[in-house]
């Protein structure tokens, strides 16, 4: 990916080409390298800035990030709290998913981390004012109340599961996306050491390509495998056992 300017050059393996025989071009028009070769030029998907985008953290991927707006119910309007910013991927999706009506208070620990994730959702966001970044930590304070999803990206979620708790609307989602499954463990046991959350639930994505050919069609030998585990639950009122 790269921005046109004056004197600008894009350079490959297949060839170069300068900046100006892009300019004043629409969208999907090929263009002659130096070298001789086609290269056709698109503004990226979300998708794709995603991907490549400036980052420090490793993103989380398009296939979860689609996967984790449908389970924890985003719609134009809502109130969503994100613990754990990082590069901005998640944040870009969640903020176009709730619309100029709705608000993302998206939290993180580095305050390197909250500016390059606002840098980033400034240059795709439709929506970017509907993102309030803060540098703080979620197991100490969430600020928010009555939201509607609480979206964690973040290493040790078990410890904000009170916070998830109290600023979670009833029918609320709370919502880990964890690596390994000794973390799903520990996240899903403190959900159900609260009594005050149902419906718990955890999913795996794996995502194959294939090449589809005149008369060869296969998998890829190459795909997104593991990248994540996806937990939900719902904020419930607690049930009364003696009854």
């Amino acid at each position: 990916m790269f921005v046109l300017e004056p004197g600008g050059r894009f350079e490959s393996h297949i060839g170069n080409i300068d900046h100006e025989e892009l300019v004043g071009k629409t969208e999907g028009s090929w263009v002659y390298t130096k070298t001789g070769h086609w290269l056709i030029a698109f503004k990226p998907t979300r998708a794709e800035y995603t991907v490549n985008m400036k980052r420090i953290a490793t993103v989380i991927y398009p296939k979860d990030i689609g996967t984790i707006i449908n389970y924890s119910n985003l719609f134009p309007g809502a109130r969503v709290v994100e613990a754990g910013s990082g590069s901005g991927a998640l944040t870009i999706a969640l903020s176009n998913a709730v619309g100029p009506s709705g608000h993302i208070y998206s939290y993180d620990l580095r305050k390197d981390m909250s500016e390059l994730a606002k840098e980033n959702l400034s240059r795709i966001s439709e929506t970017p004012d509907n993102v309030t970044f803060k540098v703080e930590d979620t197991s100490v304070q969430i600020d928010e109340s009555d939201v509607d999803s609480v979206i964690f990206d973040m290493p040790e979620p078990w410890h904000c599961v009170s916070n998830a708790h109290r600023c979670l609307r009833l029918g609320g989602i709370v919502l880990s996306f964890l690596p390994t499954v000794m973390q799903v463990s520990d996240f899903v046991n403190s959900l159900k050491d609260t009594g005050k959350f149902a419906l718990i639930n955890t999913r795996e994505l794996i995502e194959r390509p294939w090449d589809v050919g005149a008369r060869s069609i296969r998998p890829s030998h190459r795909m997104v495998a593991h990248t994540g585990f996806i937990t939900t639950a719902r904020k419930c009122v607690p049930r009364d056992e003696d009854t």
